[in-house]
């Protein structure tokens, strides 16, 4: 597989993180593909078959359309492919990010392995979808414009969605790696507990507690990858867990392996 990266400009650039153009032609490591919570909803455009993936644990054979959301999830998941498009465009948007610019609260019933934009954005998507089934699957550049196109109109016609104060709490839940507490979070953006959690239940589809937890994992991950030799209690003092025990359940919880199986999970997860 291989990737290229690509960013879109302000005001865009505000909502959305990155695309990412990959290429599957080569086929996936044992046949498997994995995801895990990043903290971000996502845009999914196959660009030539749909995929048809078998759920590793359920056994459940997951049939996708080529055009999906793929909403905000709390525990790894791992993947039997069956079937899969050779190119596919990712839109990573930031945590507030979906709820901004296509303006359906993220904490709706969405299907947890992905729902058919179609199904959520009906005719205001309907006119890109086509004009992405007509260009040639190879042409990555051309949909990656039609998307952002279509993405700078959606931000335009939705102008009056405010998430200022959301974006400020990740903003802040990111700079301290997940280990600010909820009591100081709700003083520095002057919300009371409970309005916190509404809107970040709204506007990101997670807990602020949760989103925490997703930070501060995806931070000592990213510090500990490509170490070869690493001080477990160190950072289990670092990163503010209880205890050891603590630290291992919430790294089973996020990636589904224990911290001793990092040197076999390390080029998954990146």
């Amino acid at each position: 597989m291989s990737s290229s990266w690509f960013y879109p400009e302000w005001p865009l650039s505000e909502y959305v993180a990155t695309y990412i153009l990959s290429d599957y032609s080569d086929g996936f490591v044992d046949g498997t593909t994995y995801m895990y919570p990043i903290g971000s909803a996502v845009l999914c455009f196959s660009l030539d078959q749909p995929a048809v993936v078998k759920e590793i644990g359920s056994g459940q054979i997951i049939k996708h359309l080529k055009f999906n959301f793929i909403h905000q999830f709390k525990q790894a998941r791992f993947y039997e492919v069956i079937a899969f498009p050779a190119r596919v465009l990712h839109v990573i948007f930031y945590p507030y990010g979906a709820y901004r610019i296509l303006g359906i609260p993220q904490n709706c019933s969405f299907d947890e392995h992905g729902t058919s934009l179609s199904a959520i954005l009906s005719d205001k998507i309907a006119t890109l979808l086509n004009q992405i089934e007509d260009i040639s699957y190879s042409n990555g550049n051309g949909v990656i414009k039609l998307v952002n196109n279509w993405l700078e109109n959606q931000l335009i016609q939705r102008s009056k969605i405010d998430v200022s104060r959301v974006r400020h709490a990740c903003s802040l839940i990111e700079m301290s790696k997940g280990n600010l507490s909820i009591k100081q979070l709700t003083t520095k953006v002057w919300l009371s507990k409970r309005a916190l959690e509404y809107q970040f239940q709204e506007q990101v589809g997670l807990s602020p507690k949760f989103y925490s937890r997703i930070v501060r994992f995806n931070a000592l991950l990213a510090e500990i990858k490509n170490c070869e030799c690493i001080d477990w209690s160190e950072i289990v003092y670092k990163y503010h867990y209880f205890d050891q025990a603590h630290f291992i359940k919430e790294f089973k919880c996020f990636s589904s392996n224990c911290p001793s199986h990092l040197p076999k999970i390390r080029g998954i997860i990146t």
